[in-house]
């Protein structure tokens, strides 16, 4: 099925545009007259199974599904198109058995595509899914509003595992619930200069091992109900990996401008699939939140764990509710010299403690048996934990833990513990 604008003939073309030159020459200088104000073309709720092209038809809303469509073929938006949603409304672009659905909406800065509601009301319809792995997903220059479903529970784009997604220029506003979840197991292709503002929910939900797709400041994240980036990866347990994988092993957090909200374990290990070892780095001015009971986690030989402040600009881990209402940091068995705190304020936790430790401490050094650690801490203040402030046990002798201008303020324990 293809939908397109009605478009002359190119012999016709000329004919009139000669005889305009010749007969109307008085109106050369005459102002462009507006897009005709077209009534909407109500969609069909078929299965997309062949490539659809959807045109721009003139000012105000082109296209109206009344449905939750399934696209099964690529769906190409041209610049300027406005398709409304009834309540219920919304698509599902995925590959099923030998199909493969895209979804390509580019539009321009002059003419950009909107997706919205027959109502200009929060959750008036459901939502953009994405399970399709296809390249061409991508969304530039487009507006996406109104959506969340009448119970505020979906994120208004949504990109399940396996998926592939770019978006880029894109204004995600006004929806009742997140703007955006991103899985653990899809692919960010691209994410660029993207303003999310004004939903009820978190701007962005998305999975731990995913957030160094994230552009920093270049996106703006406003006045949403809850304005932190909410990173969950919706594990049973909990938990969100940094390992090796797509793009190289290093995952650069970069300052969003608004806070992380830390709701899982951060575990940084070994890839599972090929033992190439995780490496995070967040950069200066991060500020991390944590729920209750959760932490940082960095384990295996090689694996790497920075935080990167600077003087004017430090990284910040704090918990929800104040002291000791984290779980901390716990560095096991990372021997990489990498290893660095710096310019940094671990605020709040020690809420409980690690496996093999007996006390609870912002910091943890050390595991079950004898290891050999290697960590820098240069110009870090340690606060209101509810345990020690840094806490080392069964450390090998071969270790290498360095204490440069590190202070301490209003811990319940002792600023350096041993066990």
């Amino acid at each position: 099925m293809k939908i397109s604008q009605f478009r002359l003939k190119p012999l016709l073309i000329l004919a009139i545009a000669s005889f305009a030159y010749t007969s109307c020459s008085s109106d050369d200088d005459a102002p462009a007259e507006p897009d005709p104000i077209v009534e909407p073309l109500v969609l069909s709720c078929n299965i997309i199974e062949e490539e659809m092209i959807l045109t721009d038809r003139g000012e105000g809303v082109d296209y109206i599904w009344p449905c939750f469509v399934k696209v099964y073929a690529p769906l190409i938006i041209e610049p300027g198109v406005t398709i409304a949603f009834e309540q219920g409304g919304g698509m599902h672009v995925q590959d099923y058995d030998s199909f493969t659905g895209s979804i390509t909406a580019v539009g321009t800065a002059d003419k950009p595509i909107t997706f919205t509601g027959t109502n200009s009301t929060p959750g008036a319809w459901e939502r953009i899914l994405l399970t399709s792995g296809d390249l061409n997903n991508k969304f530039n220059h487009v507006i996406l509003e109104f959506a969340g479903a009448t119970d505020g529970s979906r994120a208004a784009l949504y990109a399940d595992n396996n998926s592939k997604i770019e978006i880029k220029n894109t204004i995600i506003r006004n929806n009742k619930h997140d703007g955006i979840f991103i899985a653990p197991g899809a692919n960010i292709e691209g994410y660029q200069s993207n303003t999310i503002i004004g939903n009820q929910g978190y701007p962005m939900q998305i999975a731990a091992r995913k957030v160094k797709f994230l552009d920093g400041a270049e996106s703006i994240y406003a006045d949403n109900g809850s304005n932190e980036v909410y990173v969950n990866s919706g594990s049973i347990y909990n938990r969100g990996f940094i390992e090796d994988e797509v793009n190289g092993p290093v995952h650069t957090w970069l300052n969003p401008g608004i806070p992380f909200f830390i709701d899982e374990n951060i575990l940084v290990i070994h890839d599972r699939a090929n033992e190439k070892p995780g490496h995070l780095r967040i950069t200066e001015g991060c500020e991390l939140i944590f729920a209750e009971e959760y932490g940082i986690q960095v384990r295996d030989g090689n694996t790497v764990f920075e935080a990167l402040g600077t003087p004017d600009n430090n990284v910040v881990f704090s918990g929800q509710y104040g002291m000791g209402s984290w779980k901390g940091i716990n560095l096991t068995q990372s021997n990489s010299s990498l290893n660095l705190i710096q310019n940094a304020i671990i605020a709040d936790a020690g809420q409980s403690h690690w496996d093999w430790f007996d006390t609870p401490a912002a910091l943890s050094l050390g595991d079950q048996t004898t290891s050999t650690l290697s960590i820098t801490l240069t110009n870090v203040h340690i606060t209101n934990s509810g345990g020690c402030g840094i806490i080392e046990r069964a450390l090998h002798p071969d270790s290498s833990v360095s204490y440069n201008n590190v202070t301490f303020s209003n811990n319940v324990g002792n600023d350096i513990c041993e066990e």
